[in-house]
């Protein structure tokens, strides 16, 4: 990752992974998020300048399946010692307030749209609590990806292989899924694509419940 970064429109990125309750089949009804992972990025350097990351507790279904923990490496016991939906969205909220200068150029971005325009507006139906309007708007690094190569990718960890990208810590981790996307971000920004707004909640329903169908989780 040698070549300059292309000039971007933002400040920083705000890369975000959820991980929810899931498993393979038939899908949890309701899925509720357990981890709640995000990076401040700056846009100019791609150094990751602050970290949010808290896991969540589940009230709908408390006790997660095998296949959960199997998949996302998310204990049982971390997640019973963990504080519920509104007390880590609150806090996320204090956090983007104390680290995401008033006026600043940020830009949520994720891989998919799930995260942004299923999980996170579910969730927050389920819990009783407003999406926070900062939170309406992000890259899908998918289409970003696109731009550059000529072509749509899909799973995350092939197309780190496709990139020559080793893989960082654990698939479907989603503190580590961030740091991955990041990392895929930086390589199309060096090569010259430029980070944009894809999605919003005011938009249609592109990628809703496909990505992770039956499973609650994102590939």
């Amino acid at each position: 990752m040698d070549k300059p970064i292309a000039k971007q429109n933002y400040d920083f990125f705000l890369v975000l992974d959820f991980e929810a309750t899931c498993q393979p089949s038939p899908r949890i009804d309701p899925q509720e998020v357990i981890e709640f992972p995000c990076l401040k990025v700056n846009a100019a350097t791609f150094k990751i300048e602050s970290e949010f990351h808290r896991y969540v507790r589940p009230v709908h279904h408390p006790t997660l399946t095998s296949f959960c923990t199997e998949l996302t490496g998310i204990t049982q016991e971390t997640v019973d010692e963990s504080e519920t939906f509104p007390a880590v969205l609150a806090a996320f909220d204090q956090w983007h307030a104390a680290h995401v200068p008033a006026g600043a150029r940020a830009l949520f971005v994720t891989y998919g749209d799930w995260d942004l325009k299923t999980m996170l507006p579910s969730q927050c139906r389920l819990s009783g609590a407003a999406v926070p309007a900062y939170m309406n708007a992000w890259c899908n690094t998918k289409h970003l990806v696109a731009d550059v190569t000529g072509s749509y990718p899909r799973a995350m960890d092939k197309l780190m292989q496709e990139l020559n990208l080793p893989l960082l810590g654990r698939h479907h981790s989603g503190i580590d899924d961030c740091r991955n996307i990041a990392r895929i971000v930086e390589l199309m920004c060096r090569r010259g694509g430029v980070v944009k707004e894809t999605g919003s909640s005011a938009d249609g329903d592109a990628e809703q419940g496909t990505a992770r169908a039956g499973e609650g989780v994102q590939t």
